[in-house]
C-alpha cells in the first residue's frame, strides 16, 4: 500500500511536491467504501483506494508520474542494467541556476506485508549522491542503511544500524555499488534477504502505466483461457456496454506469413529465428446476430481501438484487484468513456479490496461527493516560476456537498488554463 511519493528538482517539479494517500480524519464520507485500514493496528491512519490529479496541459501531472515511474526503475534494474559509465536517467528543474546544479530527489512511504517503509534517494545524470531505508516492524524507525557521497573524499559512507542484518555481508555490498546504481538494487542482486519483502512491493506491488494503451493483450489473453476469467472479463467489458456474447482464444503456430512484407529484412529474420515454433494467441469476439440471436464472430482488426483497449487492461485490472495492487495511471479517460471511468472507480471502491488506484484526467464529471471524498481530489499547476506546484482539493475547506465540479470549472481552486480571448475570425 501507498503512504506518500515526493519528489523534489525533477523536470518541471522544483521545490518538494508531495502526493499523501492517507485519509483525512476531518472527513467522514465515504469512509467505509474509499478508505481503508492497511494494518490491523489502530494507531496507523487509514489509507485511500484511490486518487485523482487534476490540471491543465503541461502543469506537471505526467511529471509526477514520470517521476514514480524513474524510482520504480532504478530500483529493479539500476544495478543489473547500467554499465559503469551510464548515465542516470533524471532531469533536473532546468529554469534557475542553482536547480540546474542541484541533484534531484525522491522519497516514498509504503507498506508491505505489514510493515512501513520510508525510502529514498538523491542523484544526479552521474552519481546517486544520497540513499537511505527506515523502517518499522515494531511501529518505531529503524534505520538500516544511509549512503552519502562525500565529495572530499571522492567516494560514498556508509552507516549501517544494528538492525540491518548481514555481518560481513554489508562490506561486499557496499563494495558492489556502483556510483550509478542503488546500494538498495545490489544487495538485492547478491541475495540480501532482509530487503526483498520492500523489493518485492516495487516489483510486484507498483503498476505505474501511461494511460490505459500502456498495457499489451498478452496477459488479458492468457486468463482467458481459464473459464471463470474469461467471464469476468466479459463481464468487466460489457460494463462499457460493448454487448459481447463471448470472447474465445484462438491458438496458431507462429508463420513468418504474418510479418508484414514490407518488415526489413534483417528484422524479419531476427523475428523468425525467435518466434519459430511458438504459439499465437488472437481473440475473437462474439455478438449476436440483431435478429436470429445468433453468435456473429469478429476478428481482432474488426473491433474498434476503444474496445481493444479496454480488452487489454481488463486482465491487469482483475489483477490489481486480487492482488492489492498500486496502480498509477497517466490520462486514464483516454479511450475511455467517462461513465466507464466512473464506473470502474466506484468498481474500486466497492470491492473491498486494498488496491490503490492514481490517475490523472481531465474528466471534471468525477468531481462528485458521492463518487470520491474531498481528501481524494488533488490539482497541479504551475506558479509564477513556472514550476509545478501539487496541491488537495482539502486545502480550500470545501464544504460537505459542495459543488467541486462547479467551483474548479469556475476557477475556484486553480489548476486550470488560462485562456487569452482570441478573435479566430477576425471580427
Amino acid at each position: 500500500m501507498l503512504i506518500e511519493f515526493s519528489v523534489t528538482n525533477y523536470r518541471s517539479i522544483l521545490e518538494r511536491q508531495t502526493l499523501n494517500m492517507t485519509a483525512s480524519s476531518y472527513f467522514k464520507e465515504l469512509e467505509a467504501l474509499n478508505t481503508f485500514a492497511p494494518v490491523a493496528d489502530e494507531g496507523v491512519p487509514r489509507l485511500l483506494r484511490s486518487s485523482v490529479l487534476y490540471g491543465p496541459n503541461a502543469s506537471g501531472k505526467s511529471t509526477l508520474i514520470q517521476a514514480l515511474r524513474l524510482m520504480e526503475y532504478q530500483v529493479l534494474n539500476s544495478q543489473k542494467e547500467s554499465q559503469a559509465d551510464d548515465p542516470i536517467d533524471v532531469v533536473a528543474f532546468k529554469l534557475t541556476a542553482e536547480s540546474r546544479q542541484a541533484d534531484s530527489e525522491f522519497e516514498i512511504t509504503f507498506i508491505e506485508n505489514e510493515v512501513r517503509y520510508e525510502y529514498g534517494f538523491r542523484c544526479n545524470r552521474e552519481r546517486f549522491t544520497e540513499e537511505w531505508l527506515f523502517a518499522y516492524p515494531s511501529g518505531r524507525p529503524q534505520k538500516w542503511f544511509h549512503r552519502v557521497f562525500d565529495v572530499q573524499a571522492g567516494k560514498d559512507v556508509y552507516k549501517f544500524s544494528p538492525n540491518f542484518l548481514g555481518g560481513r555481508q554489508r562490506q561486499i555490498w557496499e563494495n558492489q555499488t556502483r556510483p550509478n546504481a542503488l546500494f538498495f538494487s545490489t544487495a538485492i542482486q547478491l541475495n540480501n534477504e532482509q530487503l526483498k519483502p520492500a523489493f518485492s512491493w516495487f516489483r510486484s506491488r507498483l503498476r505505474v502505466v501511461d494511460s490505459v494503451h500502456g498495457f499489451s493483450q498478452g496477459y488479458t489473453l492468457m486468463r482467458c483461457q481459464d473459464e471463470p476469467d474469461r467471464k469476468r472479463v466479459i463481464e468487466f467489458m460489457n460494463a462499457a456496454d460493448l454487448s459481447i456474447a463471448d470472447i474465445q482464444i484462438k491458438e496458431s503456430l507462429f508463420s513468418a506469413e504474418s510479418l508484414h512484407p514490407s518488415m526489413p529484412s534483417t528484422m524479419r529474420e531476427g523475428l523468425i529465428k525467435e518466434l519459430a515454433g511458438k504459439k499465437n494467441l488472437e481473440p475473437r469476439f462474439f455478438h449476436k446476430d440483431a435478429v436470429t440471436q445468433e453468435l456473429v464472430e469478429f476478428a481482432e482488426e474488426e473491433e474498434s481501438d476503444g474496445t481493444l483497449a479496454l480488452f487489454a487492461f481488463a486482465g491487469p485490472w482483475l489483477d490489481v484487484i486480487e492482488h492489492d495492487r498500486v496502480l498509477v495511471v497517466d490520462e486514464l479517460d483516454t479511450s475511455l468513456h467517462p461513465l466507464l471511468v466512473h464506473h470502474l472507480v466506484k468498481k474500486l471502491h466497492h470491492e473491498g479490496s486494498k488496491a490503490q488506484l492514481i490517475f490523472t484526467t481531465h474528466d471534471t464529471t468525477l468531481l462528485s461527493q458521492k463518487l470520491l471524498r474531498r481528501d481524494q481530489v488533488w490539482f497541479m499547476e504551475k506558479d509564477s516560476n513556472r514550476a509545478t506546484r501539487l496541491y488537495p482539493l482539502s486545502d480550500f475547506s470545501p464544504r460537505d456537498n459542495e459543488a467541486v465540479e462547479r467551483g474548479y470549472l469556475n476557477g475556484r481552486y486553480g489548476g486550470i488554463p488560462f485562456l487569452k480571448d482570441l478573435d479566430f475570425y477576425g471580427e
